[in-house]
């Protein structure tokens, strides 16, 4: 899973992202700090109700990073017939699932959730060999033990389906979306990490593996195994509930850097509820509590985010104040990309 060289063939990247009308602030950072590190990028956007002045904002980025951004227009009812078995989930996270259908002329795009921020350089993707394999994608780094065992996948081989370098033609040529598809709306087997786990199952031995700078988890609890987050964040992923735009947390000032370059671009922020303020009180007086007690498990967070924002302030320290990288053109090899 180590980082590959830039292949030769030259192909753009092509980056798929998708929203409501909720999480545009998010597509819009996502695709901004995409074309920081890359310029050049192609994207588009799936769009399931997107309101019109957020259409307005995505075209008005679009022109001012220098990047095609294409929106492709999802009806609302295109997933009622797909139960939604999580709560921090909406019918948004299936978008990918219509991907081979709505982009029939598409042969590899990076599909990524709206909830991240690239970090790196990501152009070596375009031109990865994937042979026969599904996708490729990152391991969770805390893959459940019911995702584990509904699935039959070994943990470091059950990846996160936050970011996926599909491999189109593979797709179309065995059906894999609709038997995805089929098998969520299905009552045999409910699999509780909507389409993630049902990827996970169907992708099964055929999935190239990411380097882990390729999908970090915001979260320092998912690292408490190995004591440390990846050494190299290429893309920070704002998991489950906890989003950057929504208040204070690990890492989300990477978010913010990427969001205050393009702040007139963005909605019109909305206070948290008052269930989100709640639950995030909560979480710091468990922590808070955890730490006076001496638990490990939050001193391993602890530390864990102690190292994940001395490599924020390493990152912060050498763009802010630049208007792009310099050096994009350089492989991802190279140290701090």
């Amino acid at each position: 899973m180590g980082w590959h060289r830039r292949g030769q063939q030259g192909m753009t990247l092509h980056i798929v992202t998708g929203s409501d009308d909720n999480y545009v602030a998010g597509v819009l950072v996502l695709i901004a700090s995409a074309a920081f590190h890359n310029p050049g990028t192609r994207f588009t956007v799936l769009d399931l109700g997107i309101s019109p002045a957020n259409r307005a904002r995505l075209d008005a980025l679009g022109a001012r990073i220098g990047c095609a951004v294409r929106r492709i227009e999802v009806p609302a009812d295109a997933f009622d017939h797909v139960p939604v078995r999580r709560a921090h989930l909406t019918r948004g996270t299936f978008l990918r699932l219509l991907i081979p259908q709505l982009m029939p002329d598409a042969d590899r795009v990076l599909y990524m959730d709206c909830d991240m921020v690239v970090l790196g350089d990501l152009s070596w993707l375009a031109d990865l060999p994937l042979g026969t394999d599904l996708f490729a994608a990152v391991p969770c780094p805390s893959p459940t033990q019911s995702a584990l065992d509904a699935t039959g996948v070994a943990a470091g081989h059950y990846v996160n389906a936050g970011l996926l370098l599909m491999n189109l033609p593979v797709w179309r040529a065995e059906g894999t979306a609709e038997r995805c598809l089929a098998r969520l709306a299905g009552e045999e087997q409910p699999v509780l990490s909507g389409d993630e786990a049902a990827l996970n199952l169907l992708g099964r031995g055929r999935v190239t593996l990411l380097p882990a700078g390729m999908n970090v988890y915001s979260d320092p609890a998912a690292y408490a195994a190995s004591g440390t987050p990846p050494g190299d964040m290429r893309v920070v992923h704002y998991v489950v509930n906890n989003k950057p735009w929504n208040g204070p947390m690990p890492l989300g000032r990477l978010w913010w850097f990427h969001a205050g370059r393009i702040a007139d671009l963005l909605p019109p922020a909305t206070p948290a509820t008052l269930r989100a303020r709640l639950r995030r009180a909560n979480r710091a007086r468990r922590t808070a509590m955890g730490l006076m007690l001496g638990r490990r498990k939050y001193r391993v967070r602890r530390d864990v985010a102690r190292i994940a924002e001395r490599m924020a302030d390493a990152y912060l320290a050498r763009w802010q104040g630049q208007g792009g990288p310099a050096d994009h053109a350089r492989g991802p090899g190279v140290s701090g990309r």
